[in-house]
């Protein structure tokens, strides 16, 4: 309850909304309003520019049956997700094995772990946003920790709690596949195999599947319209920086020599006990270690790291600690020392992000949070600012290509656009009829604002041309991460666009003719590139 309290009040001081969020709830809006999980209504071509179907389709019956609206839902709703990661994360440590005198110390441990995890900047952004990273966050750990259990704990429907959390995992975010992909090979490989009177448990992947189909039938694609839109092509160059930038932030020096010990620790012991336990028995956590790593290595090496913080690696910041716990009990049999080395850890974890933080949290101006880079390593002792000037030159570089963005920015970002903009009330009041059409390249609250118009996503991330065209950058020098496609000429024109947004004024001009259904098929039609 203690934690829970803290998380709270946690949540309340990062309490956010993102630009990009809106982007789902317009999709819950259309899908509210009978116009089906569409950016544009009909004529519009069907696009998938969400993340989460999962997420938007909460929110949308959440819209529905309580008559919350998604901007308002989507934190609380965030927060609840939160508290279930913490609930999940206090069964790992109450469940976990400890050696001898370590048994007596469970509490101590939990409360250090607890500790870590409530107290990581990166942790606490991502209860908020309006984006589903909480939910998928929480599902993703809940699969690790049904996944990790070992085949002696197992009860009669660990097949369906597995299956269950990996479909949902799955429609929360499609990375989520590997997960997938790795129940399917547990239920085959390990004393997981379903007998026949229960193989209805193994029902809930049959909705990854009928989703797949779906998606390919509504939107004519296998994957979101926004994986082709941001996956221009590999970037390590970004995705080792953002890994490095994380493991400095967070002290994951400490965490690595940890684990590191721990591990080789339990191997030697192994090794000299008769009747150790058989590769069936370590097959769980090694599958676990796998997704997540391949998790990891997919959004470092492919995708460059992501443009909101460290968002795709929020989920591995309770795992970090319940880790180093697990690792400090192998390390040594005295309670007190892996009490020290848990808190070691916690407290080198802290000092980076929670200055940073210091000097960012009360900039509120556009102006003072673009392209917000601060170094902080003149705010340290001699001994350790050659480390932290590092992380500063990481920051610099990330920050500069539109990666790892900081939780202000984006906070500061959607407080000024949505006072620049008419109310959704406001903007409700521009007709559907006669197709009017607004270009724009940040669209997420101008289409929340604005549910009855067309709105041109010129970054694609809605849009299906765009986001398959070629890239505006030649190399990694000038790329920006999600920014990286652009309308082809003459593209804006061909819909004939006539609303103009001039601060809270909106103009709509007449045409001379009609903006018809075929025009606007053959524009999404015609070959651009």
């Amino acid at each position: 309850m203690a934690a829970l309290a803290a998380l709270f009040v946690g949540w309340r001081a990062f309490e956010f909304l993102t630009d990009d969020a809106y982007i789902d709830f317009r999709y819950a809006s259309n899908a509210f309003l009978g116009r089906g999980l569409v950016w544009n209504p009909a004529p519009f071509r069907p696009v998938e520019g969400y993340t989460s179907f999962l997420w938007v389709e909460i929110l949308r019956w959440v819209w529905r049956l309580t008559g919350v609206e998604p901007p308002a839902a989507a934190n609380p709703l965030s927060f609840l997700c939160g508290c279930g990661t913490v609930l999940v994360i206090d069964r790992m440590v109450g469940r976990m094995v400890l050696p001898g005198a370590h048994a007596r110390s469970r509490l101590a441990l939990l409360v250090l772990v607890l500790l870590g995890t409530l107290l990581n900047r990166t942790f606490l952004a991502s209860l908020s946003s309006g984006l589903e990273t909480a939910l998928f966050n929480f599902l993703f750990t809940a699969w690790v920790y049904v996944a990790a259990t070992s085949s002696r704990e197992r009860g009669p429907y660990w097949a369906l709690r597995l299956t269950t959390l990996a479909t949902l995992a799955t429609l929360a975010r499609p990375d989520a596949l590997v997960a997938l992909v790795a129940t399917l090979a547990l239920l085959v490989a390990t004393g997981g195999r379903v007998e026949r009177r229960r193989a209805w448990q193994l029902l809930p992947l049959g909705l990854v599947v009928v989703h797949l189909f779906w998606r390919h039938a509504t939107y004519g694609d296998w994957l979101p319209n926004t994986y082709y839109a941001k996956n221009v092509r590999p970037w390590p160059e970004s995705g080792v920086r953002y890994a490095a930038s994380f493991a400095l932030e967070y002290a994951l020096w400490v965490w690595l020599t940890l684990v590191g010990a721990g591990g080789l620790a339990t191997t030697f012991r192994r090794w000299r006990v008769v009747g150790a336990r058989p590769l069936e028995e370590a097959l769980p956590l090694a599958t676990v270690i796998s997704v997540l790593a391949a998790h990891w290595g997919y959004y470092t090496f492919v995708i460059g790291g992501d443009h909101f913080e460290y968002r795709v690696y929020s989920h591995l910041v309770p795992l970090l600690f319940v880790s180093a716990a697990w690792a400090a009990t192998r390390i040594t049999a005295r309670p007190a020392v892996a009490f020290a080395l848990v808190l070691t850890f916690v407290a080198t974890s802290l000092p980076i992000p929670w200055l940073h933080w210091s000097l960012t949290h009360e900039r509120r101006t556009r102006e003072e949070t673009h392209i917000m880079i601060v170094p902080v390593a003149g705010e340290f002792p001699l001994a350790v600012r050659p480390l932290v000037a590092r992380w500063d030159a990481l920051q610099a570089w990330l920050i500069s290509h539109h990666v790892c963005m900081r939780h202000q920015e984006h906070k500061v970002f959607h407080d000024t656009t949505a006072a620049s903009l008419p109310t959704r009330a406001e903007g409700t009041r521009v007709p559907w009829a006669g197709h009017p059409v607004l270009p724009a390249y940040t669209v997420g609250l101008l289409g929340w604002v604005f549910p009855n118009v067309a709105v041109i996503d010129l970054f694609g991330l809605n849009d299906r041309v765009v986001a398959r065209g070629p890239p505006r950058s030649r190399g990694s020098e000038d790329r920006l991460m999600a920014h990286d496609r652009i309308a082809p000429s003459g593209y804006e024109a061909c819909f004939r666009a006539n609303v103009v947004v001039i601060g809270h004024d909106v103009h709509v001009t007449g045409r001379a003719s009609p903006l018809t259904n075929a025009e606007i098929r053959a524009c999404e039609s015609r070959r651009w590139y």
